[in-house]
């Protein structure tokens, strides 16, 4: 609580363990996914995008021709805990000391006033799907009346995430799920092989929350801007998010699937009213 006032996280973010692999992946699948490595041959936290699955990179590290300042140094930022620029004001030690774990989201969370939290080869997709979810619900199992987790879903195949969802709700009591808004394998979100999945969400009572970032394989914005993240970053998060509430509402999405509930996070929400008005325009 904040001000008198009650506040509920739609998006907290979280910082997974550098062993979350090696704890939680199915042993079937392991040798396929490496991570970075400290002096004492234990998992250790890299650069974004430094697990490996394939061998390919799982972001937009190897985009990144320029190197950033990674010690700290001035700042001006006046948000106590939110973006980038954490790094360079010492704000972050409690949990950096805690190694991020379940005590340093809690800290973080009254630090900020929130009361609740909801912390965002197909087989292989979901066997690292599962591995995140059993994770994140260990995790959240310190304290779950104030931190919920929504489902990550292996998006390459529409029936196993179909029954991911199911098992991470009613196993796990997930309550919702996380997808990008970027196309996967050239499916449109208002192509009918989504609707099973619009269906199960809806049954089940949960959220389908979209949430993009900067670096996604299948994002536009690499080809527009390459190597510059900061661009990428900036178009992708808007950009992204309205073509697929693009397609979903003139598509007929909300009109086909009415008890669907779709949130379209860390995208700011300035943008909506104009494109709104530019569908309403065009119809």
């Amino acid at each position: 609580m904040k001000d008198g006032l009650r506040f509920v996280d739609s998006d907290m973010h979280i910082m997974e363990p550098p062993d979350l692999f090696d704890r939680y992946l199915d042993p079937r699948f392991k040798h396929r996914v490496s991570t970075a490595v400290g002096a004492d041959g234990r998992p250790a936290r890299g650069i974004v995008g430094s697990i490996l699955i394939d061998g390919e990179p799982t972001s937009d590290s190897d985009l990144q021709q320029y190197r950033k300042r990674l010690r700290r140094g001035p700042t001006h930022s006046t948000q106590p805990l939110s973006g980038s620029r954490l790094a360079d004001t010492g704000r972050l030690d409690f949990a950096v000391q805690r190694n991020y774990d379940t005590e340093a989201q809690l800290m973080g969370m009254e630090m900020e006033g929130v009361d609740i939290a909801v912390n965002m080869d197909p087989h292989l997709s979901l066997a690292i799907c599962q591995a995140y979810n059993n994770w994140i619900h260990e995790f959240c199992q310190a304290s779950p009346d104030r931190m919920k987790f929504v489902a990550m879903l292996p998006m390459h195949d529409v029936h196993l995430a179909c029954r991911e969802l199911v098992r991470c709700v009613r196993e796990l009591g997930a309550v919702g799920s996380f997808i990008r808004p970027n196309l996967v394998n050239g499916h449109y979100w208002h192509s009918n092989y989504w609707d099973p999945l619009y269906t199960v969400h809806e049954d089940l009572g949960v959220t389908w929350g979209f949430h993009e970032g900067s670096g996604a394989l299948y994002s536009h914005m690499n080809v527009l801007y390459g190597e510059n993240r900061f661009y990428r970053h900036v178009a992708s998060h808007w950009i992204e998010m309205q073509q697929a509430l693009i397609a979903m509402i003139i598509g007929g999405v909300f009109e086909f699937h009415p008890k669907l509930r779709v949130g379209f996070l860390e995208a700011q929400t300035s943008w909506a009213p104009g494109l709104l008005s530019r569908i309403e325009w065009r119809t």
